[in-house]
Formats: C-alpha cells, structure tokens, sequence
C-alpha cells in the first residue's frame, strides 16, 4: 500500500492556533516546530528512559560512565564508579516523546519578524521510565567466585582447578562498582597473585598467621612494635613474599614510630587476630560449650590481648538460655542477598533477637535511605521481653 503523504502546516494555521490560544505572536518566539510521528520503521523501539538525580546527571555530564551490570539470571543494577543504584521501573500517564533535535528557548535567538516552521520527528512515545534507587552492593557472587581457587601455597599451585579472576574479570561478574570491588576484596582478606584475585584456603591462612603470631613471640615483641621488615626476612622462605605482606597488614597497623634501623614499627590488632582465631575454633566445632570455648579462645590468642565477646558480632551466635550455654559458627558472609529470605533465614535459626544480636546481620543490607531501625521496622516484628526489646518475624504467632 502506498504510504500516505505527510500533511504539511503552514504559518497561516499557526497563527490561527496562536490566535484561538489568545496569545500575541509577538509575545511569542519566531520559531514554531512541528511535531511529527515516525513512520513504524523509523521508530526507535530499543530506548530506554532513566531518570537521573543532578548528582548522576553531573556523572555523565563530566565525562565519567554509568555501567548496567547482571547477568541473565540476575536483576541488573547500575553503577557508577563508586556506587551502586537498584533499577526499578515505573510507569506514567504522561507520553514522553522521544525528540532529537529539539530546539529550547536559548537555542532560537532569532532576530525576524517571519515566524520560521521546523519539523521535529518523534522517535519514540513511552509511558515507562526506570528509576534509580541507591543500593549496597550484590556481593554473593565474589565469595562463590573467589572460593572456586583458593590459594593453598605454592607447592600446590600445579594441582590447581577452578577459574582465576582478574580484577577486570571480576567488575564483569560481580554487580558492584569498582571503589566497591576494591573495598570488597580488602575486606573479604583476597590477595592478588601475579595479577588474579585469590582468597587463601583456611589452613594455609592459619598456618600464616600462626607464623607471624610466634615470630613475635620468639622475639618478645611487644603487641605494639612488631617489625614488619624483620617478620618478611624472617619468613620470605616459608611464605611468599607479596602474600606474607599483604597478610601481615590484615593484623597489623602502623604505629608511627621507627626501630633503631629507620623500619616503621607495627602494632597487632587485637579485634582481627582475636576474631580470625576464634573463627578457627569455631569453623570445625558445631555447638560448643560457650565456657569451654572462651577458655580455649583466651589460650590461643597472644599474651597481652583480650578476647571480647563484641569480637564475635556476625560470625558466631551464643545460646545462653539453655545448659550448658552453647556457641556455633554462624557467618553473615553466608547469608542471602535477598532481604526476604535473609529474614527467613535469620527467624528460622533463632525466634527471638535483641538489636545487638541481630545488628551484624542486618547492617550489610541496610542503606543510606534505609539504616537498620528502619529495615527491621519494615520486616520484622518488635516486641519486650523483661524489659528488652527483641524481634522476631512479621507475621510470627
């Protein structure tokens, strides 16, 4: 069929549309533009619409990038480079017409008494836009992939099975920006070895630790002037270098002060190396006598330091209500993204929380529009027990 032919207005019409307005011409700028309808096969059907707060629109608008990452079984999320926006769509029961081209008033400084027609063609017409909510990283996905080859030491490297990831790789899987990543991978104790991303098995990473921790005994270092320069000579040979470093600084900071010899001095953190020895206690254990296994944790930790039970906060829940008083391996890390089945997890374990216990577990889902009063608020039911306040799950009995 043929097509049929576009009708064309003319500054006669106009003016009469101008007039029926009750508007003055001169009043008006002198150019008019026409709006009209794609054809089907000109229209653009693959445009999506985001609306953006000023902040991300400076982000584009000063050269940086907005990157959509997830995979086919996830939903997708945008980023920027140092933050994370949950996609959700909404609908409108306004059209917004996709334009090309459009003039604005500061575009038609025009000095003529003609009044000057333009057509502008209409790309699209959407009734749904998709809105941007910040978001914590998806990190799930990171601890599966750095598990699939931890690092066992380098005589097995030639037994190696599983994927390497560089840091490229992982920013391609993983629904996080990249200040976030690198966060990520700081906290979840990764090494880069020649250039991948590498989390160290349990066993090689106590035996680590314990090296550095009976070094410093051996010398009757103080907990605040340990040499980082003579633990790495004193090691290079058990441990490589570039991961005996990098692990020593996970328990270890900086104190400011120098030995005889101009090396920084450093002092052992107590929280880290008490958490990380009690979760070797614990990991193999199931339930443990709580009083036997704070005897255990108090004799392994370093002289001078003192185990807290704060220390434990996300890794290890306590039952105090029962005898004898039991304690179990219960990490955060392994808990659920999705909040709904987190919560589901969270009740099934235990029926009833205080806000300290429960806070650990929460604190990683909750954000800057959310804080963790408001999640709980949201997904969980607050009562008083003996003058406690406690929660347990919305629709309990």
């Amino acid at each position: 069929m043929a097509e049929t032919a576009r009708y064309e207005r003319t500054v006669d019409e106009i003016r009469t549309v101008i007039h029926h307005a009750k508007l003055e011409e001169s009043e008006l700028l002198p150019v008019t533009q026409i709006l009209n309808f794609a054809s089907r096969s000109e229209a653009v059907e693959n445009y999506r619409l985001f609306q953006l707060d000023t902040k991300l629109l400076n982000t584009l608008e000063e050269g940086d990038s907005l990157v959509l990452r997830g995979g086919k079984e996830e939903s997708a999320v945008l980023c920027t480079q140092n933050k994370t926006f949950e996609i959700k769509e909404a609908e409108t029961s306004n059209s917004m017409l996709l334009l090309p081209g459009i003039s604005w008033s500061h575009d038609a400084d025009i000095d003529t008494e003609d009044r000057i027609l333009d057509e502008r063609q209409v790309l699209g017409v959407f009734y749904k836009y998709f809105e941007l909510h910040p978001s914590k990283p998806k990190l799930k996905k990171l601890y599966q992939l750095l598990k699939e080859a931890p690092y066992r030491g380098p005589e097995l490297e030639d037994e190696l099975e599983g994927q390497l990831y560089t840091f490229d790789d992982l920013l391609e899987h993983v629904q996080a920006s990249g200040m976030e990543l690198k966060a990520a991978l700081q906290e979840t104790q990764a090494v880069c070895i020649k250039g991948f991303w590498r989390i160290l098995e349990h066993d090689y990473h106590f035996r680590i630790v314990t090296q550095i921790l009976n070094l410093a005994e051996h010398n009757s270092w103080p907990l605040d002037s340990v040499s980082k320069y003579e633990t790495l000579e004193s090691l290079s040979e058990l441990v490589p270098p570039e991961i005996l470093s990098q692990c020593f600084e996970w328990y270890a900071e900086p104190t400011g002060k120098m030995d005889s010899a101009g090396n920084p001095m450093y002092r052992l953190r107590e929280r880290e190396v008490c958490r990380f020895l009690a979760e070797v206690l614990l990991r193999p254990a199931g339930q443990f006598n709580l009083q036997d296994f704070m005897l255990a944790w108090g004799q392994c930790v370093p002289e001078g330091m003192e185990t807290k039970v704060e220390y434990l906060d996300g890794i290890a829940l306590m039952q105090k209500d029962c005898k004898p008083e039991v304690i179990w391996h219960f990490p955060e890390v392994d808990l659920p993204e999705d909040i709904n089945e987190r919560f589901r997890i969270l009740f099934q374990t235990r029926e009833r929380w205080t806000l300290n216990e429960i806070y650990p577990y929460i604190e990683r889902v909750a954000t800057e529009k959310m804080n963790v009063n408001a999640v709980l608020t949201k997904h969980a039911r607050a009562s008083t027990v003996g003058g406690v306040k406690c929660y347990s799950a919305k629709h309990a009995k």
